[in-house]
C-alpha cells in the first residue's frame, strides 16, 4: 500500500467537495480507509507545500509524482473520479 500526499486550502470549495467524495468513496470501499494518507493544508504548512509542484487544490501525490491536480470548473464527480483512481493506485 502506498501513501497519499494531499494538499487542500481552508476554505476552499473544491477541497470541500474533495473531501466529501474521500468520505463517501470510503463509505463504499472500506479498504481506502487503511490508505496512509497525510492531509497538508497549505495555508498552515507552507513550508511542506512549498516543496511539492502544484498550483491548485486539492491535489493528490504517491511520492513525487503527482496524480492528480483540481482544475477551476470541476465538479464533484469529476473530483470523486479522480480521488478513486488515486485511491486505487495506492493500493496496488
Amino acid at each position: 500500500m502506498k501513501k497519499i500526499t494531499a494538499f487542500l486550502l481552508t476554505g476552499c470549495p473544491y477541497c470541500r467537495n474533495g473531501l466529501k467524495a474521500y468520505n463517501e468513496l470510503c463509505e463504499k470501499h472500506p479498504e481506502y480507509k487503511d490508505i496512509p494518507i497525510d492531509w497538508i493544508y497549505e495555508d498552515k504548512k507552507m513550508e511542506v507545500a512549498d516543496q511539492y509542484d502544484y498550483y491548485y487544490v486539492p491535489t493528490l501525490f504517491i511520492g513525487d509524482e503527482k496524480l492528480y491536480e483540481c482544475k477551476p470548473g470541476q465538479g464533484i464527480d469529476q473530483i470523486r473520479e479522480n480521488f478513486d483512481r488515486v485511491l486505487q493506485e495506492a493500493l496496488t
